[in-house]
């Protein structure tokens, strides 16, 4: 009988507790759902990885994660890609060593089945009475997942007229962003919706932050509010361990 597939859950990684609170709560989930199963963890982000190291962490990149599967001779793994688009980051955990057999969960929004359960779910959480902001990241130089937020935005706007979709970079309206900025200051109201897994520095610097740059201090509304990033969110973790349970199914069918 061959032994249990491991899972091996790919982050980009961020240092704050709410993050590390995050990540927990998902390798919970996993463990309650997939029990018996070594659960391994890796990052993208090569600097996060060089300042948990000094700090006596012992944080491992996506490479060396593989490499060690390969040296104990793991065979085949599931790989948990917590990325929200599949974009560079996301690509990059799709490339997997020759000899390791893979099954990929995620990125989040990977299918239209993804982008139907995650503006279902968006649209569940969101207040009702005024207007929502609902922020990326984007990446402006490699823009490869920007197809799917827009696609998202475009649905979460067929229900709620009065919501915007943004990106953090390679924002593809601004005169659209402005626009919604002034239809907030009209309505004395907004309501900030991050599509970030972890509450890292992007949600306490460029969303919520004092800087005048910051989307809190743009909206300049007396009337404000914060969702929770998605990795605190049951429904979002609940979607991630279906695709991890779909990438083991595969694994045993091969």
């Amino acid at each position: 009988m061959k032994p249990a597939a491991p899972i091996l859950v790919a982050a980009f990684g961020a240092m704050g507790g709410a993050a590390r609170e995050a990540y927990a709560l998902m390798e919970d989930d996993l463990r309650c759902a997939c029990p018996g199963r070594e659960i391994g963890w890796a990052y993208t982000a090569g600097s996060l990885v060089v300042r948990l190291r000094a700090q006596g962490e012992p944080a491992r990149l996506l490479p060396e994660a593989y490499a060690d599967l390969a040296a104990r001779g793991v065979e085949r793994a599931a790989v948990l890609s917590l990325h929200l688009v599949p974009g560079v980051q996301h690509l990059a955990v799709a490339a997997t060593p020759a000899g390791l057999r893979t099954a990929l969960a995620g990125p989040f929004l990977g299918c239209p089945a993804d982008l139907d359960a995650a503006a279902q779910g968006l649209l569940a959480d969101l207040p009702d009475d005024g207007p929502v902001l609902v922020v990326a990241h984007g990446n402006a130089q490699a823009p490869e997942g920007h197809r799917e937020l827009d696609e998202l935005g475009r649905r979460l706007r067929a229900v709620r007229p009065d919501l915007w979709l943004t990106r953090l970079e390679g924002e593809p309206d601004p005169d659209g962003l402005e626009a919604f900025i002034h239809r907030a200051r009209r309505a004395g109201r907004a309501h900030l919706e991050p599509f970030l897994f972890v509450a890292g520095d992007h949600l306490r610097r460029d969303l919520l932050g004092d800087a005048p740059d910051s989307l809190k201090r743009r909206l300049d509304v007396p009337r404000f509010s914060c969702g929770t990033a998605l990795g605190a969110r049951r429904w979002v973790r609940r979607r991630f361990v279906a695709q991890v349970r779909a990438a083991l199914a595969r694994l045993e069918e091969a």
